[in-house]
């Protein structure tokens, strides 16, 4: 795969023009401070404010649409209600995101319909701190998210190298989470939901038949699962 050059491909200088989006945007009296909202892809644009708007795209840009084009958008991006101009949000924080969003468009595998889950901060406070926000102080990607993250990557066929850059993991840490990434979805929903440990995520691994993994898990979710019985059936599978 070629990458792209700051030559021949500089998005900053590429403007999403809005259009009439099916779903006008929240008036700004109704959203609140980092609500999660679905925005179309043309609806995005860069905001002036963000720190590094001026900057050309990076040689980086055409992995990241690649890792998003296989596992979707881990973090989402920081965006204000526009202004009197603008488009209908503006992006604070998540300039590479919408940079690699768009080089999928550019490359067909979208379009301006694209649905984005963004936050958007409404109030100043909180468009000043997402613009300076460092990434150690945001939530961290669950765990789980990962998990699914380097299932998808293997299905789109990527190496363990470029999933551990992409995710900002060592290689040694993907193989370990790979071994998880194949227990049944309901296992991932409760350690997502902190019913189970990473440990017994562990022991959900080793246990064969996936309708017993879901059964259990299942009972974990309610707030039935013991741990004797996940480990009585780890075992019983692990002896088979």
């Amino acid at each position: 795969m070629g990458l792209a050059r700051r030559g021949s491909f500089d998005m900053t200088k590429t403007r999403t023009v809005p259009t009439a989006s099916s779903e006008p945007a929240a008036p700004e009296a109704k959203l609140q401070d980092f609500q999660t909202l679905r925005v179309r892809l043309g609806d995005l644009d860069l905001a002036p404010e963000n720190l590094r708007f001026d900057e050309p795209v990076d040689d980086d840009i055409p992995q990241l649409a690649d890792t998003i084009g296989a596992a979707g958008v881990l973090i989402a991006p920081i965006v204000r209600p526009g202004r009197k101009g603008e488009a209908p949000f503006m992006v604070l924080d998540g300039r590479r995101r919408r940079m690699a969003l768009l080089l999928r468009r550019d490359r067909g595998d979208i379009d301006d319909d694209h649905p984005v889950a963004c936050q958007v901060a409404v109030s100043k406070a909180a468009q000043a701190a997402a613009l300076v926000l460092p990434n150690t102080e945001r939530a961290p990607i669950h765990t789980a998210a990962v998990i699914l993250a380097i299932g998808k990557f293997r299905k789109a066929r990527m190496d363990t190298a470029a999933i551990g850059k992409a995710l900002g993991y060592d290689v040694v840490e993907i193989r370990r989470l790979e071994a998880l990434a194949g227990v049944h979805a309901k296992v991932l929903d409760a350690f997502r939901q902190g019913r189970l440990t990473l440990k017994q995520v562990k022991l959900f691994a080793r246990i064969d038949d996936k309708a017993q993994q879901g059964q259990l898990a299942q009972a974990a979710l309610d707030g039935h699962l013991q741990d004797y019985q996940l480990r009585a059936a780890s075992k019983a599978d692990g002896s088979a």
